[in-house]
């Protein structure tokens, strides 16, 4: 298995996606068009670089089931 490509901020999303920063917090970002710039990480965050985010990785927001 190869490990996931990291990207520096500053430098240019290669695909639309979801990212993810590599400290402990596991910052997202997400983007819908290839080609913007990797922000910055955010403030206190101990990141290195960006990755694509695996799935399970990424939070979803979830609507109550109705009631029946």
């Amino acid at each position: 298995m190869t490990a996931p490509a990291r990207h520096l901020p500053g430098t240019y999303t290669p695909e639309a996606g979801e990212y993810v920063c590599d400290c402990v917090a596991a910052h997202t970002w997400r983007i819908d068009v290839a080609g913007h710039l990797f922000p910055a990480f955010p403030p206190n965050c101990g990141a290195e670089a960006w990755r694509s985010a695996v799935p399970t990785e990424i939070p979803r927001h979830h609507e109550p089931e109705p009631p029946a």
